[in-house]
């Protein structure tokens, strides 16, 4: 495709090719905003709006990874209570990766995989349940033929 494009400008002098080179080159600028600059920009903006919404006693991951609770939020320091001894560790808002809502349920967190796997969980045990009276009831009546 290309080649015939680029033959096509070749006949027409050396403008025409030029200017076809300057369209693809600009096509490709297109696509490349469209489908890597423009989503990450999206996400970029969202945890900005998260960020300026965050109150004390949401839970935070760092982009190091650290999980906390917000404890205080001053200007553009968070400071968060990390592991069982409630440590406190001051870092900038720009640090905070992930923010979880208080008020957030855990339903609406968890995965709609995690409640597939709950789903498969609850049938097997209700299974295994109904088997084990099913081998407990033939026990019992084999105990009753053996006493007889």
């Amino acid at each position: 495709m290309f080649r015939f494009l680029l033959d096509a400008g070749a006949s027409g002098g050396d403008g025409g090719s030029m200017l076809i080179m300057v369209a693809i080159f600009a096509v490709f600028f297109i696509l490349w905003y469209v489908i890597a600059l423009r989503p990450q920009r999206k996400k970029e903006k969202e945890l900005q709006e998260k960020i300026s919404k965050m109150r004390v006693g949401d839970q935070v991951v760092t982009i190091g990874g650290l999980v906390g609770k917000v404890a205080n939020i001053r200007d553009d320091e968070v400071t968060i209570m990390t592991s069982a001894a409630n440590t406190l560790v001051t870092f900038k808002k720009s640090a905070v990766n992930t923010i979880i809502s208080r008020d957030a349920k855990p339903e609406d967190t968890a995965s709609k995989e995690e409640k597939k796997d709950k789903l498969v969980l609850k049938k097997k045990e209700k299974d295994t349940s109904e088997e084990s009276e099913e081998t407990s009831e033939k026990e019992a009546t084999d105990l009753g033929k053996i006493k007889e």
